[in-house]
């Protein structure tokens, strides 16, 4: 098992904005949990796809769907990828400085 760190970081001046970015996990094939570690998170949010884009792993929701903490645990996924690798798409909205990083949980199949 191996954690896999994709950082995030925006200022509160930054331009609305959206990105589509393949992350890869090396030889990593299974994606086991997820989880947000950082400062705010509510004017961004995430959506995980499939490294073709094709379907969603989870939903576009607010970054801080993804915190850890007041009772919250890393959101388990249980999720076989293709390729070793994802889609990670972003909605951005200016205005909140965003600071952190998308925490993924990952194992050889």
């Amino acid at each position: 098992m191996k954690r896999f760190v994709y950082n995030i970081n925006k200022v509160a001046g930054d331009p609305t904005t959206t990105s589509n970015e393949v992350v890869s996990f090396d030889d990593y094939s299974h994606l086991k949990a997820v989880s947000w570690v950082g400062e705010n998170g509510g004017s961004l949010d995430v959506e995980l796809k499939t490294h073709d884009g094709k379907s969603s792993i989870v939903e576009s929701v607010p970054l801080e769907y993804y915190k850890i903490g007041s009772g919250r645990e890393e959101m388990i996924l249980e999720q076989p990828i293709s390729n070793n690798s994802i889609r990670i798409a972003t909605s951005f909205t200016t205005g909140t400085a965003i600071k952190g990083a998308l925490v993924f949980t990952l194992e050889k199949e």
